[in-house]
């Protein structure tokens, strides 16, 4: 069966237009330990930062690290616009958090699928601390950022986009010398999750896959990495070991519809909130049709872009959205799955 390695520029691109497993320990996705001088010393995939105590004037340049920083009651000065077009590119789900701040929106409207660093904004806001945590950060990039203030990127257990949301937390709390909160925050959404797969036996060991509509008539199954996938699995749910292979330590991989059979799972999740019509055009596909996925309506078509947003955040702030809503149809397509 062809299926094509996905291209990170295009794939991230479109997926932003149209689109938790075990918690890691602490000390393997970022340790952070009090010196002398008021600093403190977090270590990330890029090697070691030294941070000042109490950082003031923080800055996140991954794609969604404002929602991990607000949950700590922590209020960004800058922040990167991913998608969604909204108020200080901060997504409903987190409006409380910013306490009525408004922080710099840095590449509005630009989202073109790879890191796109606003150094001189960035510059010009005098940060002192800079989290790259839901983005790439090559050698160069790591230089100028830290250039400008101390910067602290993801862990070094996960590949780019793969870190666990309890990770970044986890990170953030180490960075902040505030691990007791992390460890709060994560147990929260841990046993809202836990509640909900306990409440949903017929969600244990069901095959799981999610994809999203691509272009030129091609779909994107995502990688059991990715924050989307995550959830599922944690909900219960098992991704299928072919998607992993076929996957790698990509967010995701590309099919045409003639590779269908790779989604023919117990569940199947569309991610096709900003879509407008996919539901339609994916429904009316006739190879679509003939899965028995679709035969038997174990399709849930997360079409409300709200929704689709908070599952493809994934963070802290999103999770406890995403499953509230997502839930109830993720039971009634397990049921016909029995």
């Amino acid at each position: 069966m062809w299926v094509r390695t996905l291209d990170r520029r295009k794939f991230l691109t479109v997926s932003a237009g149209v689109g938790l497993a075990g918690v890691a320990a602490a000390c393997s996705s970022g340790t952070a330990a009090d010196t002398e001088g008021g600093t403190r010393a977090a270590t990330h995939k890029k090697g070691t930062t030294e941070v000042p105590d109490n950082p003031r004037r923080i800055v996140t340049v991954g794609y969604s690290d404002q929602d991990t920083l607000l949950a700590f009651g922590r209020q960004p000065v800058g922040v990167t616009d991913w998608y969604g077009d909204y108020p200080d590119a901060t997504w409903p789900w987190a409006q409380d958090a910013l306490s009525r701040t408004h922080p710099e929106v840095f590449n509005r409207g630009q989202f073109t699928g790879e890191a796109n660093f606003a150094y001189e904004a960035i510059a010009k806001l005098d940060p002192d601390l800079i989290l790259a945590l839901y983005i790439d950060v090559d050698d160069d990039a790591y230089r100028r950022l830290s250039a400008i203030a101390p910067t602290v990127t993801t862990s070094p257990d996960y590949p780019d986009f793969g870190m666990p949301w309890q990770d970044a937390v986890r990170i953030v709390g180490t960075t902040l010398g505030e691990d007791g909160k992390a460890n709060h925050l994560v147990a929260g959404v841990d046993d809202l999750v836990a509640q909900q797969r306990a409440a949903h036996p017929e969600f244990e060991g069901k095959s799981v896959a999610v994809a999203e509509l691509g272009d030129a008539s091609t779909f994107y199954v995502r990688s059991p990495n990715d924050p989307r996938s995550r959830l599922m699995t944690s909900l219960g749910f098992v991704v299928p070991e072919r998607i992993a292979q076929l996957a790698g330590d990509q967010d995701a991989f590309t099919i045409r519809k003639e590779q269908f059979d790779t989604v023919d799972v117990d569940v199947l999740v569309w991610n096709v909130g900003s879509s407008p019509g996919a539901e339609a055009q994916i429904t009316a596909d006739p190879v679509y049709q003939s899965l028995p996925v679709a035969k038997a309506g174990r399709a849930v078509f997360v079409d409300d872009p709200t929704v689709s947003g908070a599952l493809t955040w994934g963070t802290v702030l999103s999770l406890p959205y995403a499953v509230e809503a997502l839930v109830p149809k993720l039971a009634e397509a397990a049921a016909k799955s029995a």
